[in-house]
């Protein structure tokens, strides 16, 4: 079976859906990968995998350039007639999705999050929820990572329910994160922030969070791993300074995360929207406790007090509080938290559980057709 995968960029796939490229290579298709090049690329041309790079800008609002993209979907597809098609991430849900409806492919997309042009309202959201309808319109299934987005895609009249496939985010590898011993008690305290430097991520909370806690607890550490985003200058200069003042630890990108969690007392995410955070998963696989947003994506991976603290997002009080509510707590406790937090992720979000099901969803789409 010849099956394509459209996504914004090589990191995406390679973070969220390298298992299921595996898979579907392991079993006998014939994988087509289109996405934007980048440090990630390589491992997929080291596969039998057949990339197809892809002129998206992701976060670009250039109407010629979507032109170009949805041309440039036409074209392969056309070319390449493959058996189904797999979309991920807006831009390949919405112009690849409107190629295969246009030239009758089958095709599954993913919903991992409807991102900042969904949910900030304005001309741009409304054009960017007609732009997914459109998109999805042809859908044969639809995989929303967590519940809150399948119901506002069924809500909003983006999708029918009747195609609508729940999962539990894109899961965790549990062989690849698995739990490391906590941090002795002689080891500094070191909260960890993952992610992108956004201001969605709730990068500015956590900033004015380690500038005000360590005030009072200088021997905390607040760590920040993460690269910069497109269009978010102001973001990385105000991590820039504030880890010249020693306010916090900016680790830049790393390829291998695993080491800095192994460090970290627990993994903190001041998320405003999240489709389901991988970020938070790996944490908990890896045995820490984790002080995130109460937002759909964030909330679904720990239990209240029991392995983790939540707060409400888009405010540095509320994640001061929670910070403080950690802090107070013994070693043995904290590591209490993430033994819990691992057991969760081990029955809720075993990733080959996730892969498992879209095999199964791309086997029933074709038997269908």
């Amino acid at each position: 079976m010849r099956i394509l995968l459209a996504i914004n960029q090589a990191r995406v796939l390679y973070d969220f859906k390298r298992e299921l490229v595996s898979a579907l290579l392991e079993r006998g298709d014939e994988v087509w990968l289109s996405f934007e090049e980048d440090f990630r690329a390589d491992y997929f041309e080291a596969t039998a995998a057949k990339i197809l790079p892809t002129p998206i800008d992701p976060r670009g609002l250039n109407p010629l350039r979507d032109l170009k993209l949805w041309s440039f979907y036409r074209r392969t597809l056309k070319k390449l007639r493959p058996d189904l098609a797999l979309t991920f991430t807006i831009k390949p849900n919405v112009y690849c999705g409107l190629a295969c409806r246009a030239l009758g492919t089958p095709y599954l997309a993913t919903i991992s999050g409807f991102g900042t042009a969904l949910n900030g309202g304005g001309p741009v959201a409304r054009i960017s929820k007609g732009l997914y309808r459109v998109g999805l319109a042809g859908a044969d299934r639809v995989f929303c990572q967590n519940g809150t987005i399948a119901e506002r895609v069924v809500a909003e009249r983006m999708v029918r329910s009747e195609r609508v496939v729940s999962t539990p985010g894109s899961g965790v590898d549990l062989t690849t994160f698995q739990v490391a011993p906590y941090p002795d008690e002689s080891e500094s305290i070191e909260l960890l922030f993952i992610g992108r430097l956004m201001r969605d991520k709730g990068i500015f909370e956590f900033l004015e969070c380690a500038e005000r806690v360590r005030k009072e607890r200088p021997d905390v550490k607040f760590r920040i791993l993460g690269a910069p985003e497109r269009g978010c200058n102001k973001e990385y200069a105000r991590v820039a300074e504030a880890a010249k003042n020693g306010v916090v630890e900016y680790l830049g990108y790393k390829l291998d995360v695993k080491p800095e969690l192994a460090r970290a007392s627990a993994v903190v995410l001041p998320s405003y929207h999240e489709g389901l955070s991988n970020v938070l998963l790996e944490g908990a696989a890896t045995g820490r406790p984790l002080l995130a947003s109460s937002v759909p994506g964030c909330a679904e991976t720990f239990d209240e007090g029991a392995s983790g603290f939540g707060f409400a997002p888009k405010s540095a009080d509320a994640l001061v509080d929670a910070t403080r509510r950690f802090l107070a707590l013994s070693r043995s406790e904290r590591a209490e938290m993430g033994r819990r937090g691992r057991e969760r992720v081990a029955n809720l979000f075993d990733r080959a559980k996730v892969v498992r099901l879209y095999l199964d969803e791309i086997d029933a789409t074709i038997r269908e057709r």
